[in-house]
């Protein structure tokens, strides 16, 4: 595997009688995986909704208003016209797996004084930092990768062109209420990000609920930081929420947190409302080792498992949701 280190040593007086000196706490430094602050998010809080099963996940939304109001005056008709303005979001299983493999000369040469760290337990580890970094790329895809295969992410949650498209089977040409706050053509971060931002927010904030506003943005490295050196000027040091701050813990704008993800799509911002989303995941498949934990295939000396994920992300209320694109 390219990256490897290589150690050629001659063994005089000194190697013979001195061992090496270990940096380690007893684990495996990583050198390798990206964070994962958008995941970590939507499995915070009542985000993560976990079912027990079900051919598919439906979701039933408005799609329209009433129609029969009137004022009236003594036995004037009423509107008695039979009202629809509802149908369903249609929300399909992904699934996903990494596996455990390891074999039978690193298990038994990787006991007693030589342990430095449980090389089954690392490996667990890392496959669990596999699984949850094509997990943070699936959240900010389309869904369509490994032929429609892929957790449908926010570029299929959270279209740029509103008008048109089908997303949770829910046509958006023809049902308007179904189309999400955007932004395009946004341009330069300096001069456009902070009043595009704004507008985007607050459309996202209108509707019933008056707690119903975003409470996540998040965007790329460079993105991050211009919206922090447009920003910074501004510094307080309350933690209110009505205007774009920097606090203790990061930076906000409004009443959402603004964090940057390496996984974000380039010269996109995402903003999101955890109350109008979930991360829906299988009990048996959330994340969590096979059933039938390590085996033995019969041919071969090594324990294989795998840990598996089933589920995808959907939104109730797509009009509460937005993004920005192609910001420089």
């Amino acid at each position: 595997m390219a990256g490897e280190s290589s150690l050629t040593r001659t063994y005089k007086t000194l190697l013979t009688t001195t061992f090496d000196k270990l940096l380690s706490a007893n684990v495996i430094q990583d050198n390798v995986y990206d964070a994962h602050p958008v995941l970590d998010w939507l499995r915070s809080g009542d985000r993560v909704k976990v079912i027990d099963g079900g051919e598919r996940i439906r979701i039933p939304i408005w799609t329209g208003k009433g129609t029969t109001f009137k004022w009236y005056s003594g036995d004037e008709l009423l509107n008695v016209t039979p009202q629809e303005g509802a149908t369903t979001a249609w929300y399909t299983w992904k699934q996903g797996s990494v596996s455990i493999t390891v074999d039978g000369l690193s298990r038994r040469s990787n006991k007693g004084t030589a342990q430095i760290a449980d090389i089954t337990k690392e490996k667990r580890k890392q496959s669990e930092m596999d699984l949850a970094d094509n997990m943070a790329t699936g959240m900010f895809s389309d869904g369509t990768g490994t032929s429609n295969k892929q957790l449908t992410g926010f570029e299929a949650m959270i279209a740029t062109t509103t008008t048109s498209g089908t997303y949770a089977d829910i046509n958006s040409a023809t049902n308007t209420s179904w189309r999400n706050q955007v932004a395009t053509g946004v341009g330069s971060a300096a001069v456009n990000l902070i009043p595009k931002l704004t507008t985007v927010f607050n459309d996202c904030s209108q509707g019933k609920g008056a707690t119903s506003r975003p409470d996540l943005i998040v965007g790329t490295q460079a993105i991050h930081e211009s919206a922090e050196a447009l920003i910074n000027p501004k510094l307080r040091y309350a933690s209110g929420a009505n205007d774009a701050q920097m606090v203790a813990d990061g930076l906000r704008f409004k009443t959402a947190e603004f964090i940057w993800s390496d996984y974000c799509t380039s010269g996109t911002v995402y903003v999101l409302n955890s109350s109008h989303m979930m991360f829906f995941v299988h009990r048996d498949a959330n994340f969590s080792l096979s059933e039938e934990g390590f085996q033995k295939p019969v041919d071969q000396d090594t324990l294989v498992s795998q840990i598996f994920f089933q589920g995808n992300l959907a939104t109730n209320n797509r009009r509460k949701l937005g993004k920005l694109t192609g910001i420089t």
